[in-house]
């Protein structure tokens, strides 16, 4: 899409506003502004009992993890473990999800008297998933029971040959089964059809934390201890984009104080390492911040290292690990953006007409390449695949747009596959050479059909249209009781209508990537504003002053101490969307 398209090319759908009399209803009863009210309404959230129970996330509130199938199996299983001083093998994925999930319960684990090691498989050597590799490992070093955290629930042959060699296997997923189960002692994923689990969305790290909540309870061990480790599923959270609403909005918030309350040694260096000065005070924090970096491991190296850090005991040695990953960072940074680049040179040649983005390189790094298919999406507005082709070997990663389930289309073409994976939005998958030409064709078709045969194109969901006189630091503190903001729980979306820009736009960060308009009211004695707009850099040259524009916006608060002054404090807009006055919007 050109900067040109971009100005004007996306959908703009405004949400119905809700009736006065509900909003009325809902300000009296449990005391809210009228702008929490009517976005809470929304929301879908409307008696006064519920809304109270979203703004005031209570650990109580959360079901009894017991509840999950196979639970009861699992953890006493795993207390037997525990009590007979067997050997746990702790493994888990080499991504955020994963390296979390295993930090968590092994730390818990070892504190409770446990025998634990943890493994995370080499993520170009062995594969996403339980390995045949770690079978072999745990088999060779006498672990008699496994614990497999974000993964396990497709590995049917590597848990057979588990099972084949004595090792009592308790799988901790929350990825979508397939019609049957593999080989093990347990399976909890409350995605399982017979799982009568209430709440559906846990991260891997919400799994492997409901496990030792029962553990807990078991131990007759005090529920403050296994609260304690909620900072590690607040990451889990946040970087693997699970939906905020029900437990995981709960687990995010209480974690998010844990968080801000104290950091583990990992984390404190890991911040030091970035230079930065605050923990993370939002889920977007999270996924701006720690999650690449903790990512980083496992894309450039071996995602052990994080598992390392995490549970680091010594500030000293947890400094030296962070400095490694944050030059692992860099490193993937400079990757991703060589990677980038060979991909939209390649994706500009393909067809357009296409209903998605497919392109594959020789020898792509493939630590980089979820990254590279969002970037595509980007630039082309459809479903995006990058591959690495290694050996006669296709491998990589798939990002999706909305309305487009990228798991079911891959499903629809797993005749042509060795291995996929994932979720609605984002998969993994690997296949020959010789099938991708068929694969494109399959898949184009399979996606054709999700949508219809319509090309899919950029929606803005919006909440209502604003005033510019409306905009302040206390109707952004208003917006804070909605927090935490994420996936199922959007941070609100607004409107301003022909505003006017005051003075030329102007781009800033590296390689004028961003987009900085200050815009003001024409008709109104009000105050102007700045916005910015992240990775818009391309639109400046469309951008005229005193141009009168719409623009869609988050507000955001931004503090900043100019030399030799005092901490200064101002409202910003963050850009979602920008476009010429008067365009037609239609409602949700």
């Amino acid at each position: 899409m050109t900067a040109a398209q971009q100005l004007n090319d996306s959908s703009w759908v405004v949400k119905p506003q809700p009736d006065p009399q509900e909003v009325r209803h809902l300000m009296e009863n449990a005391g809210l502004t009228p702008l929490v009210a009517s976005l809470l309404i929304q929301r879908g959230l409307k008696e006064p009992e519920e809304v109270l129970g979203f703004l005031n996330p209570a650990l109580s509130a959360m079901h009894h993890s017991m509840l999950m199938k196979d639970m009861l199996e699992a953890v006493n299983r795993l207390h037997q473990a525990i009590e007979d001083e067997e050997r746990i093998l702790i493994y888990g994925d080499y991504d955020v999800d994963g390296t979390t999930s295993v930090a968590m319960v092994a730390s818990y684990l070892e504190g409770v008297g446990g025998q634990v090691e943890t493994y995370i498989p080499h993520r170009y050597d062995e594969g996403y998933g339980v390995s045949m590799e770690g079978i072999r490992y745990a088999s060779e070093n006498r672990f008699s029971l496994m614990i497999t955290l974000d993964c396990g629930t497709k590995d049917f042959e590597p848990l057979a040959d588990a099972a084949d060699r004595g090792i009592d296997v308790i799988i901790c997923d929350h990825h979508l089964p397939e019609n049957r189960l593999p080989a093990a002692y347990a399976v909890l994923n409350p995605k399982r059809a017979d799982c009568p689990y209430p709440f559906k969305e846990l991260s891997g790290c919400g799994v492997a934390f409901k496990l030792l909540q029962s553990l807990a309870h078991l131990m007759d061990l005090p529920e403050s201890g296994i609260y304690e480790e909620l900072d590690l599923v607040a990451i889990s959270i946040g970087a693997d984009l699970v939906e905020l609403q029900g437990e995981n909005r709960i687990m995010a918030s209480q974690g998010l104080k844990q968080l801000r309350k104290r950091q583990r040694p990992g984390i404190l260096a890991l911040l030091r390492a970035a230079d930065i000065h605050q923990a993370p005070q939002t889920i977007r924090d999270i996924s701006f911040t720690l999650g690449p970096r903790i990512n980083a491991a496992g894309r450039m190296d071996h995602a052990q290292r994080v598992v390392d850090l995490l549970m680091e005991k010594s500030e000293s040695r947890a400094a030296e690990v962070a400095r490694e990953i944050e030059e692992m960072n860099q490193q993937r940074r400079e990757v991703d953006e060589k990677t980038t680049a060979d991909a939209l040179t390649q994706l500009e040649t393909s067809h357009s007409e296409a209903y998605v983005n497919i392109v594959h390189g020789k020898d792509w790094h493939r630590g980089v390449v979820g990254i590279v298919a969002s970037r595509m999406i980007e630039q082309r507005y459809r479903p995006s695949i990058v591959l690495s082709e290694e050996d006669g070997q296709l491998i990589g990663s798939a990002r999706s747009v909305d309305g487009i389930d990228i798991h079911q289309a891959l499903e629809d073409c797993s005749d042509l596959l060795q291995q996929f994976g994932g979720h609605t939005m984002a998969a993994g998958l690997s296949l020959k050479v010789a099938q991708l030409a068929e694969f494109k064709i399959r898949l184009n078709d399979a996606i054709a059909h999700q949508s219809n045969h319509v090309l899919p194109k950029p929606v803005v969901r919006c909440d209502r249209e604003v005033h510019i006189n409306e905009l302040s630091l206390e109707a952004w503190k208003e917006l804070q009781q909605l927090e935490p903001f994420g996936p199922g729980n959007p941070t609100p979306v607004f409107i301003l209508k022909d505003v006017t820009c005051v003075r030329p736009p102007r781009t800033i960060g590296n390689q004028g990537r961003h987009l900085k308009i200050t815009v003001k009211d024409p008709d109104g004695d009000f105050p102007t504003i700045d916005a910015i707009g992240w990775n818009m850099g391309e639109l400046a040259p469309y951008i005229k002053q005193n141009m009168p524009v719409d623009i869609a916006f988050t507000l955001v608060k931004n503090t900043w101490k100019p030399r030799g002054w005092q901490n200064r404090t101002e409202l910003n807009l963050h850009l979602k969307a920008i476009r010429n006055a008067g365009t037609i919007m239609s409602e949700a």
